[in-house]
């Protein structure tokens, strides 16, 4: 009995002690993955001294540009937030992006045509205001809600002007150099570098127009939360967009895109201006809304939720039409 507890013992022990082994590799592996220099950080603060040269250049060309429109003080005091960070990773994710690999199909199910559907009953008076004032398609408007926010669910969870602070900053590649480990994505390349120098630009310019309507709006600029690449609000829209075609609906004297009403009647006055027609054909809007997301497999699945949406407006209404002829035959046929 005592020899038989003493191996029982001893195998029992063996397996303590292997586990232990076992937890201390996988800790030890995850302590080398988090400190090994490979590692990309997810932000850098503003105030690093690698930063520093650059993010002044920047403050210094903006006040320049912003003269006369907002003051260098309210700048000053931007830049000076402890919020204000750099995001390496979004230019880096910029040059692998995939728009065609999206997975819009899943928009297309049935638990979230069904939920586009209860949103346009419960809001069907809205909307078919909209679509008279503005000449656009209900369904059109819902199903780029749906897509684009999951009917105002998800507007993103980045700070907006980080996101336009750090692909403007991007465009130095001898900055952003600095945080690429992966060794298959070369700044030198030409793809690369035409993208990082539009997408820049393109970033500074968004940046520009976003400080100004903070400022006009008295918004903290690291309170407006959007996408990856900068798109806030239902209807996702990037800056310069909030400014030519955001829509005042309820007369506040502000455009709010977190508010329902700005937000959808916002949408349908951005496929209005950009010429949708409610009599166009489909490839004709389709053409329209390539412009609101240059991304064919978008517009298909927006165009395909609208179709759907319209079908089951039709079918219950014939469904209405049909009781009620039968209430009517109902004394004939007593």
């Amino acid at each position: 009995m005592h020899i038989k507890g003493f191996f029982t013992q001893f195998s029992q022990s063996r397996v303590v002690w292997s586990f232990s082994l076992i937890i201390l590799g996988l800790l030890l592996g995850l302590l080398g993955i988090l400190f090994h220099p490979a590692v990309k950080p997810v932000k850098v603060l503003a105030n690093d001294p690698l930063l520093k040269p650059y993010v002044e250049d920047l403050k210094n060309r903006i006040k320049n540009d912003l003269k006369g429109k907002v003051p260098e003080e309210y700048i000053e005091e931007v830049f000076s937030s402890p919020e204000l960070a750099y995001l390496p990773n979004l230019m880096i994710k910029r040059l692998t992006w995939k728009e065609t690999k999206l997975p819009y199909h899943q928009f297309l199910e049935d638990q979230r045509v069904e939920r586009a559907k209860n949103f346009l009953k419960e809001n069907l008076e809205f909307l078919e205001n909209l679509e008279k004032n503005f000449g656009v398609d209900k369904e059109v408007i819902v199903a780029i809600l749906l897509v684009e926010t999951n009917l105002g669910q998800n507007t993103g969870k980045f700070p907006v002007f980080n996101v336009f602070f750090s692909l403007t900053l991007s465009g130095n590649k001898d900055l952003l150099k600095n945080f690429v480990y992966d060794e298959t994505i070369s700044l030198d390349d030409e793809r690369n570098s035409n993208i990082i120098a539009k997408r820049s630009n393109w970033a500074y310019n968004e940046l520009l127009h976003f400080l100004t309507i903070c400022y006009q709006n008295k918004w903290d600029p690291f309170s407006i939360k959007g996408s990856i690449f900068g798109a806030f609000g239902y209807p996702q829209f990037v800056p310069k967009s909030y400014v030519i075609y955001g829509y005042d609906w309820d007369q506040d004297g502000k455009v709010d895109l977190f508010k329902m009403e700005d937000a959808l009647a916002s949408i349908a006055n951005y496929l209005k201006k950009e010429g949708y027609n409610l009599n166009g054909t489909v490839e004709e809007k389709k053409a329209v809304i390539m412009k609101y997301n240059l991304s064919e497999p978008y517009a298909n699945t927006v165009l395909a939720i609208a179709e759907r949406l319209k079908k089951i407006e039709q079918e219950a209404s014939s469904q209405t039409e049909q009781k009620e002829q039968e209430k009517k035959d109902e004394p004939a046929n007593r």
